[in-house]
């Protein structure tokens, strides 16, 4: 074979081996791989550390939620992938309604509150996404204003054009607070607290994560922000604070599941059990500082589940009840449309 047809076949084989999934590079059962789509924060801190642990290799592509629910289901015939670590727990509800994931009953989930895990096993939190406040501290201070505790304290005079939230039509964070609130104090309390709350923000922002960022620059005294915490964490030093209220914090887990039809199942089981252990809880603070769902010790800066006054959000009845509540809020506040 002549050099030019010989470099042909290799940059073809060369090519077809970079266009191949995820679980086309491992073979059958007892390699030591796991093959992972992730929608979680510096996943290559969680593989490293698990391979490190138990010697198996992970391949991971990162995603959003959505993305790995459209994926899974286009590969359902043939599954390439293991793992799905990370998201939105509404996509994980959905793939256990469609036979996209299956269930494993890991020992360690025994150490997880029942509202952060699926009751049949099919998906267990590894950490959740806490509602709060980013409260900046000179500019509450500048308006003579205390900071605020509840969210009953939001609705106060002061606080008029000095919140910043996000849209409940986009944003998770926003839905979940207004739904939660919803539930803490009953629907028709409920929408007569946020008559007096949206009376006080002058305008929805597309992105959860605008809110902390102007409370961060004094634009506004608060922003109601997904895991405040983290603001102020990657922010020392800088005037602002982080406030759970107190009258009930709302929150939604970040779940684990197996893939159905799983070609590395065992591995795929290890890395659940990790995980959810004290050593993988840990490992996945440092990832992304969220608040684990065990009572491990937490890292610096974020706060204990056992801490907060959980409001114990009913995420599976509100993500059913979207629809119906967003058109209540579009219907009551047309400012914003």
């Amino acid at each position: 074979m002549g050099k030019i047809k010989w470099l042909a076949v290799v940059l073809s084989l060369a090519m077809i081996g970079a266009s191949l999934p995820l679980a086309s590079c491992t073979g059958g059962g007892g390699e030591k791989v796991l093959n992972m789509y992730v929608a979680y924060g510096n996943p290559e801190i969680v593989a490293e550390a698990f391979e490190e642990e138990t010697g198996i290799k992970v391949n991971f592509l990162p995603m959003s939620s959505g993305e790995v629910l459209t994926r899974i289901k286009a590969e359902s015939a043939n599954p390439q992938t293991d793992i799905w670590f990370g998201g939105g727990s509404d996509a994980f509800l959905q793939a256990k309604e469609e036979g996209l994931i299956q269930a494993y009953a890991s020992p360690n989930a025994a150490n997880v509150d029942e509202y952060f895990k699926d009751a049949d096993g099919y998906w267990t939190a590894v950490s959740i996404v806490v509602v709060g406040f980013v409260v900046n501290t000179d500019r509450v201070a500048s308006k003579g204003l205390d900071i605020p505790e509840t969210w009953e304290d939001l609705i106060a005079p002061g606080f008029n054009d000095e919140i910043s939230s996000p849209d409940p039509n986009i944003s998770g964070t926003a839905y979940t607070m207004v739904s939660g609130i919803l539930q803490i104090m009953g629907e028709q309390a409920g929408w007569e607290f946020l008559d007096k709350l949206f009376a006080n923000i002058d305008y929805l922002e597309k992105s959860g994560s605008t809110p902390p960022s102007k409370a961060l620059q004094g634009e506004y005294c608060l922003g109601v922000a997904p895991d405040p915490h983290i603001t102020i964490m990657n922010n020392p030093g800088a005037a602002v604070t982080a406030v759970f209220p107190e009258d009930g914090v709302l929150a939604w887990p970040s779940p684990v599941a197996i893939v159905e039809g799983a070609k590395n199942l065992e591995n795929a089981r290890k890395f659940v059990d990790w995980a959810l252990s004290d050593d993988g809880q840990k490992v996945l603070m440092q990832a992304s500082p969220r608040v684990p769902v065990t009572n491990v010790e937490t890292i610096e800066g974020v706060p204990a589940l056992a801490d907060l006054n959980m409001a114990g959000y009913d995420y599976n009845y509100w993500g059913a009840e979207r629809t119906r509540v967003l058109a209540d809020f579009n219907a009551r506040y047309p400012q914003y449309q």
